[in-house]
């Protein structure tokens, strides 16, 4: 029941390149309000401080949870928090040879204050100024090296300025050129960059901004329609329209009948990287040949066992097998 396609994730090298960010944790608990301000006061835990890797860490760390071997493209800064992120990865077993770290800007940061399961504020700190490289530099000189040996490309972008005009069209062409099935998890300001990829997943609202119009409240037949624009828009294979709790629609390229997908979502407890491990899935599968329906489907369990665990969680192929046994 998909045991077969979950083997051939095994030892697969997925390039991910995208916005690194470092995901900060504070929790503690909160019994008054401050007499300084109206805001509550949080008296932090013991232990109530971790750290996590985030934005394109974590997609290569569904990458590999689900048996892939992961390589990471980005960028950090020269402080403590760009050697925590590197840290965190390269201890899990992420090739971070490709990360880069630029002295100009500090590393994505994402601080959520937490008290009995509820974030009660978040403080991020970050520049998002284009990353602009050559594409002779050594950053990039290693990530040409790396589509040597990998069999797909996950763009993971987060409008944080890694990826941009200087390096998505390039990188595109080097992948397609070596066969290379490409990827991309696109936010607003690179959209219409992505041309030529293998799958575009964009959210209902990253729709409705390339296209210009408004879909929250559109027929399952206006979809399936936005879903043809993209795929002419961006000469795509294919397109993963994300849905949030109303499911998803893959639609590939002059085939008819797209699939559309409930939810398989039981128990929502957090939306936190529903869609990292949904894009990991995919490029996975492209990777090893599993037909991209079937991949969909596997995508749309991931999203249910993530949603059902608190904070960001990399999905395993265990919980892969248990969804589909509850769902089929």
């Amino acid at each position: 029941m998909y045991t077969s396609e979950l083997v051939a994730f095994r030892g697969v090298r997925v390039l991910v390149l995208g916005d690194l960010v470092l995901d900060h944790y504070l929790e503690g608990r909160v019994d008054r309000i401050s007499p300084e301000a109206p805001v509550p006061v949080v008296a932090l835990d013991s232990a109530g401080e971790r750290f996590a890797p985030g934005g394109a860490a974590n997609v290569a760390l569904n990458v590999l949870s689900l048996g892939g071997s992961p390589f990471i493209a980005g960028t950090v800064g020269d402080d403590p928090d760009g050697e925590i992120l590197k840290g965190l990865l390269a201890g899990k077993g992420v090739d971070v040879s490709c990360v880069t770290v630029d002295p100009d800007r500090p590393t994505t940061r994402k601080t959520r204050v937490i008290s009995r399961g509820y974030q009660l504020i978040r403080i991020d700190r970050e520049s998002t100024l284009p990353c602009r490289r050559e594409k002779g530099s050594p950053e990039n000189a290693r990530i040409l090296a790396a589509l040597s040996s990998v069999g797909a490309v996950i763009f993971e972008d987060y409008d944080k300025g890694f990826l941009g005009d200087f390096n998505i069209p390039w990188i595109i062409d080097e992948s397609r050129s070596r066969g290379i099935p490409v990827l991309a998890d696109p936010k607003f300001r690179n959209i219409m960059l992505y041309k030529g990829v293998s799958l575009v997943k964009p959210n209902i609202r990253e729709a409705s901004a390339m296209l210009g119009q408004q879909l929250d409240d559109a027929t399952t037949e206006e979809l399936q329609a936005a879903c043809g624009m993209i795929i002419r828009a961006l000469d795509a294979q294919a397109v993963l329209l994300t849905l949030g709790a109303g499911g998803s629609i893959l639609s590939v390229k002059d085939e008819e009948n797209p699939l559309v997908q409930s939810t398989a979502a039981r128990h929502v407890f957090d939306v936190s990287g529903a869609g990292d491990a949904v894009i990991a899935v995919m490029g996975l599968a492209y990777a090893s040949g599993v037909p991209p329906v079937r991949a969909a489907v596997m995508a749309n369990y991931a999203a249910a066992a993530v949603c059902a665990e608190p904070g960001v969680y990399a999905v395993t192929p265990e919980d892969i097998l248990r969804e589909a046994r509850l769902h089929e």
